[in-house]
């Protein structure tokens, strides 16, 4: 019994024992509730706390970027090179305008500007459209990137300036058609590529590349240089030259010409010098008589053999042609007439080639060749001359390109007494000579004759040189000189020198000058 009621008393102590763990659960449970109720509302605040800091920072960046950067650019924003961070369409409308208003194009050739075309020429002024395009620069532009924008993010933008300006077609295309760049004369002509006999074989000569403004290009480079707003054009550097290039195919034509050519001369046996002259004659005659055609053909036959011998012709044959002459004016002359140059036996240089070209007979001739030039040159004036302007009487002697002396003179009367232009030989110099004409004998002492009768001398019987003198009290055709100037000329003259005569423009700075005051000089 006493052992049943002693199980009994443990379960009620065990049992309280229960009750109170579960009552101290409970407690607790209840404690961390209360607990986690309040930590979570202490989460909820702050959250909202900072989504309303959130709302506020957003809603203050917006009204940042929308007050500052509304109708402008943000910062970085680049268009063709210049910043315009912050500026309005305004003031980038203000900026072009007057880089337009103050544009100029400076077209140039060999350094110097030879061309200048401004904004008033052509009507070049900014379009009405130019705001309509930078306002769409701005619109593409969100103004919440201000921040990004400040810490180095940039918006580039190239400008084609066609968007933005405008000028009239038409004055700017009567502007090119009258400049001086578009009209430049040409000073090498264009030549395709050919071939060259060296005396050995025959080798490729390269085109010669003209620089003969092709007008459609040299059009389009003043075009593209004025819309881009450039600011010099350079015409060697525009690439605006008529093209003549050597290509492949071109080349390989030639290879075959060279082929045909060594092959053609191969037979022939010719040998024809000019008599006196060390020049290879034979090699010139070969490069002259046959020709390449617009196929790059070699063709020798009596047409080209003609053509050939023309040139050689015009090359040796000058006595009495045109010249043109450089005067110490700085201007060009032409002048012909007289006896200064060189004369060749044409007609037997031209029997000779064909009887060895075309009849394959074997020649060795020379051939004559008359020279009445100083130290047998050619044919050319040279830089040893003197050159006597008939319209302003004044003369000029040049000793290897140095001038040695300028003088005033009188020359022929006009009419039957007038000094012919022309270029002559200094046939001779001498000293206390007699001029003897229908009506006169003059002594003279110095005496230098270049035209027949006609010659430079001293002429103490002129109170004064120059100016109009020779209208009334002109030559009889002689150039008449100060004794001091006759003096100096005669002591450098050199015979066969050429003696150039030629009418000019009349100069006003030209004036008489008195015996007295020439002899002193």
């Amino acid at each position: 019994m006493r052992a049943d009621r002693n199980n009994e008393n443990a379960q009620t102590v065990n049992d309280i024992i229960n009750k109170l763990d579960e009552n101290i659960i409970k407690h607790r449970r209840s404690e961390d509730e209360n607990k986690s109720r309040k930590q979570r509302s202490i989460v909820s605040i702050i959250a909202i706390s900072l989504a309303a800091v959130l709302i506020l920072a957003v809603a203050v960046y917006t009204a940042i970027g929308y007050i500052k950067y509304n109708g402008k650019f943000l910062p970085g924003t680049v268009i063709d090179g210049t910043d315009f961070s912050g500026m309005s369409v305004d003031e980038v409308c203000d900026y072009y305008e007057n880089k337009i208003n103050n544009y100029t194009l400076d077209i140039k050739h060999n350094t110097y500007i030879i061309d200048k075309i401004t904004p008033e020429k052509i009507s070049l002024e900014l379009s009405w459209k130019a705001k309509w395009y930078f306002a769409g620069l701005v619109k593409k532009q969100a103004n919440i990137m201000w921040l990004p924008a400040i810490l180095g993010r940039q918006d580039v933008y190239d400008l084609n300036y066609m968007d933005i300006m405008t000028y009239n077609v038409h004055k700017l295309n009567f502007f090119i058609a009258d400049s001086v760049g578009y009209n430049l004369p040409v000073t090498i002509k264009s030549r395709q590529g050919s071939i060259y006999y060296n005396g050995n074989n025959f080798e490729i000569v390269p085109p010669v590349q003209s620089d003969q403004i092709e007008p459609a290009t040299y059009i389009q480079r003043v075009y593209s240089a004025v819309q881009s707003l450039s600011p010099e054009m350079v015409i060697e550097e525009s690439d605006c030259y008529i093209k003549n290039e050597m290509t492949p195919e071109i080349e390989a034509k030639l290879k075959t010409a060279c082929e045909t050519a060594e092959n053609f001369f191969k037979s022939k046996n010719m040998n024809i010098s000019l008599k006196n002259y060390d020049h290879d004659f034979n090699l010139e005659i070969i490069n002259a008589i046959y020709n390449i055609d617009a196929e790059y053909n070699f063709i020798c036959n009596e047409s080209t053999i003609d053509n050939g011998i023309d040139v050689i012709s015009d090359r040796y044959n000058d006595i009495g042609k045109e010249r043109s002459f450089q005067t110490s004016h700085g201007t060009t002359v032409t002048v012909k007439g007289g006896d200064y140059g060189t004369y060749m036996d044409t007609r037997s240089l031209r029997k000779a080639v064909k009887s060895a070209i075309l009849d394959n007979e074997n020649v060795d001739e020379v051939i004559n060749l008359k020279r009445n030039t100083l130290d047998g040159a050619i044919g050319e004036i040279g830089d040893t001359y003197v050159e006597i302007d008939l319209t302003n009487q004044y003369l000029y002697m040049y000793v290897d390109g140095k001038l040695i002396r300028d003088c005033p003179v009188v020359t022929g009367l006009p009419g039957s007494r007038a000094t012919p232009q022309g270029v002559y030989r200094l046939k001779s110099k001498s000293m206390y000579v007699t001029l003897v004409g229908p009506d006169y004998r003059t002594p003279v002492r110095y005496w230098m004759p270049f035209n027949g009768g006609i010659g430079m001398h001293d002429a103490t019987w002129q109170s004064y040189f120059g100016g109009n003198k020779y209208l009334t009290r002109g030559s009889h055709g002689c150039i008449n000189m100060a004794m001091s100037d006759v003096a100096a000329v005669y002591e450098n003259a050199k015979v066969n020198m050429p003696v150039i005569c030629y009418y000019h423009d009349r100069i006003d700075a030209f004036k008489p000058i008195s015996a007295y005051e020439r002899n002193k000089a």
